[in-house]
C-alpha cells in the first residue's frame, strides 16, 4: 500500500469498478487505511486475496522480490492481474510466469507502464508516427531517480536489487512504445560509485545501448544516486526534426541554423493525474475483449526480455542478442 494505494484509488474511480479488500504487511498502517478507505476490507496476507472467488482483478504491488509468486498464485486462482514493474527479477521467474499464464489463456495481465499516459510522449509518440520527425535514428532516455533514500530501505536488504529493473524499465518501455518497435541488441554497464558508502551493495547507474530492427539507437539510463530531481529525461534525434524534453521545458527543433527558435512544446509534464488510465483501460479491456489495453501483455513480456538481456549484458560486457518469449 505505497504505490498500492494509487492503484486503489484508480479502481475505486473506475465506474464499473468495486474495490473490496486492500492488504498490507505492515499492520501499523491499517487505522490510516481505515480512514481512507473505510469500505473497504484490509489485511496482511496475500492469500485472502488471491483465494476469494469474488475478486476478479488483483494489483501486485508489493516489494519487488514477492511480484512472481504472487503473480503465479493469482494466474493460477484466475484473476486479472496488474502488476507494477518490474514484472519478476530474473528470466527463469519471466518463463515459469509465462509458461503458467500460457494455460490460462482467459487471464488478462499488463504492467502500470505509467509514462504511456503522459500527453507530451504521447505526442512525441504520434508525431514520429506520422512522420514529422523524417527518419528518427537515435534517442536518449535518463531515469533521474531523484529520491535516493528510497534506495536504502527494502531494496538495498533484497538478496538481489536491479537499477534497470527498478528504473531504466521505465525507458526502455518508453522507447519502444515510441518506435513500436523492439530492439535486437543490448549492451550495457554500470557501477555503483555514487552510493558505494551506503547499505545498498548493488550498482545504482547503468547505462543501456540498444540497436532496434530497423538500426535505430537508443542510450537509456537508469541514474540511481544523482544529484537531479525525479524526471525522464528524453531527447529524440530525426532528420527532420530534433525534440528535446528536460528540466528546462520541452521543445523540437526544426532547423540547424543557430538564430532559428526553437517551437515550445505545451503538453503537460508529469501529468501525474493521469496515471490511473493504465488500470481504467485495463479494466475496459477485460469488460470488452475488442478494447486494447494501453499496456499489452506481449508489451510487458517484451520488456522485461529487454531489460533481463541488459542485465547480462552488464555482468559479461558483451553485446547480447535479445530473446523474446514468442
Amino acid at each position: 500500500m505505497g504505490i498500492g494505494e494509487k492503484h486503489a484509488l484508480s479502481y475505486q474511480n473506475h465506474p464499473k469498478c468495486k474495490l473490496k479488500t486492500l492488504c498490507d504487511f505492515d499492520s501499523e498502517k491499517f487505522d490510516i487505511l481505515s480512514e481512507k478507505f473505510p469500505d473497504q476490507h484490509i489485511t496482511d496476507n496475500a492469500r485472502t486475496v488471491i483465494n476469494d472467488d469474488t475478486i476478479d482483478i488483483v494489483s501486485i504491488a508489493s516489494y519487488d522480490n514477492y511480484h512472481s509468486n504472487q503473480i503465479i498464485q493469482a494466474i493460477k486462482h484466475g484473476k486479472h492481474i496488474m502488476a507494477e514493474k518490474p514484472l519478476c527479477l530474473n528470466r527463469k521467474e519471466m518463463e515459469d510466469i509465462y509458461s503458467i499464464h500460457s494455460k490460462k489463456k482467459d487471464v488478462k495481465l499488463s504492467a502500470n507502464h505509467v509514462l504511456r499516459t503522459n500527453s507530451r510522449f504521447e505526442r512525441f509518440k504520434n508525431d514520429i508516427k506520422k512522420g514529422e520527425f523524417g527518419n528518427v535514428f537515435y534517442l536518449e532516455g535518463d531515469y533521474f531517480w531523484g529520491r535516493k533514500k528510497k534506495l536504502f530501505g527494502w531494496r538495498a536488504e533484497m538478496d538481489f536489487y536491479s537499477i534497470i529493473l527498478g528504473a531504466a524499465i521505465h525507458m526502455i518501455d518508453l522507447v519502444m512504445w515510441m518506435l513500436d518497435s523492439r530492439p535486437v541488441f543490448v549492451q550495457a554497464m554500470g557501477n555503483d560509485i555514487s552510493t558505494r558508502e551506503t547499505n545498498l551493495q548493488f550498482k545504482s547507474f547503468a547505462v543501456i545501448l540498444l540497436k532496434f530492427e530497423n538500426g535505430v539507437l537508443a542510450k537509456l539510463t537508469g541514474n540511481g544516486g544523482c544529484v537531479h530531481p525525479h524526471f525522464h529525461g528524453l531527447k529524440i534525434f530525426g532528420t527532420k526534426r530534433t525534440a528535446i524534453h528536460n528540466l528546462s521545458g520541452a521543445y523540437y527543433l526544426n532547423s540547424n541554423e543557430p538564430d532559428s527558435d526553437p517551437f515550445t512544446i505545451t503538453e503537460p509534464y508529469p501529468e501525474k493525474e493521469t496515471r490511473g488510465k493504465v488500470i481504467h483501460s485495463f479494466v475496459d479491456s477485460i469488460l470488452d475483449p475488442s478494447i486494447i489495453p494501453l499496456v499489452p501483455e506481449k508489451d510487458v513480456y517484451d520488456v522485461m526480455s529487454v531489460c533481463f538481456a541488459a542485465e547480462e549484458a552488464m555482468t559479461s560486457g558483451e553485446k547480447v542478442e535479445i530473446n523474446y518469449l514468442d
